[in-house]
Order: structure tokens, then sequence, then C-alpha cells
């Protein structure tokens, strides 16, 4: 299995810049993070909006100094 995974690697590069990767990764890692992200069977995603609404409030006032 080892191999197969390696081939794929290989087979199937990402040609992005190591920037865009990462912004890609910190977007996963958050989405991981909210805990009412719900997954239909069918694909959709459903979010709480009072946890996002709290999260950027918290973002904000962390952040207050960089914003006049």
């Amino acid at each position: 299995m080892k191999w197969f995974s390696r081939l794929i690697g290989f087979v199937c590069r990402d040609n992005r810049s190591r920037r865009e990767q990462a912004k890609e990764r910190a977007f996963i890692t958050a989405l991981n993070n909210l805990q009412s992200l719900r997954v239909t069977p069918d694909g959709g995603m459903s979010i709480d909006p009072d946890e996002i609404r709290e999260q950027v409030i918290e973002s904000r006032h962390a952040l207050k100094r960089f914003v006049r």
C-alpha cells in the first residue's frame, strides 16, 4: 500500500506554490476547529451562524491594534 501512495503522489503532484498550499492547510485546520460544522450525505455543509459570529468578534478583538 505504501508503494501505491508513493505512485499516486508522483503522478498527481501538487504544482501550486508552497504559500498557496499553506493557505489551504490553514483553511482546512480552521474548518476542523469548528464545533458546529455538519456535513450532509450529499456533500453539503452547515455551520451554526452564532459560532461564526463569536469567532469573528474574538478575532476582531484580538487584532484590534491593526485596525483603526
